[in-house]
């Protein structure tokens, strides 16, 4: 009888085991999804070229960087422009809450890389970042 009892346990364990992985990988694929979709969204607002974009999302924070872009050799109000058009794509698509129900900053980041994979030197950060009632404000520092 205890020999039975440890095999339902153990198919009890192995079954929570697979149905957590299983939500796992949902999540993972949602988030790609999601972010391909962001990105799609930038592109056709914006114009901007798809290999000067890199979006990832680091704790409550959704990062947009903007790579070897031209306006790093302009001024910061030029890049606020851009960056404000961006974050307003951004918070339109993520609005829908699914995976980014908690993101609180819309971080646009200006770099340059010397090669693809390269070490990246950040030129401007521009922040927007979400009120009360769940719209995203420039942010002054």
């Amino acid at each position: 009888m205890a020999t039975r009892a440890r095999r339902f346990s153990a198919m009890i364990v192995a079954l929570l085991c697979l149905i957590g992985s299983s939500k796992t990988t949902i999540t993972a694929q949602t988030v790609d999804t999601s972010l391909q979709n962001v990105r799609t969204a930038i592109i056709q607002a914006t114009g901007v070229p798809d290999a000067s974009l890199d979006l990832k999302v680091a704790g409550k924070i959704f990062v947009v960087s903007r790579i070897n872009s031209a306006l790093n050799q302009t001024n910061h109000s030029a890049r606020d422009g851009e960056a404000s058009r961006i974050a307003t794509v951004v918070a339109k698509t993520i609005s829908d809450g699914t995976p980014y129900r908690d993101i609180h900053t819309i971080r646009v980041l200006y770099v340059a890389t010397l090669k693809p994979g390269g070490q990246q030197k950040i030129i401007d950060t521009i922040d927007f970042r979400k009120d009360p009632s769940g719209i995203f404000h420039f942010h002054i520092t």
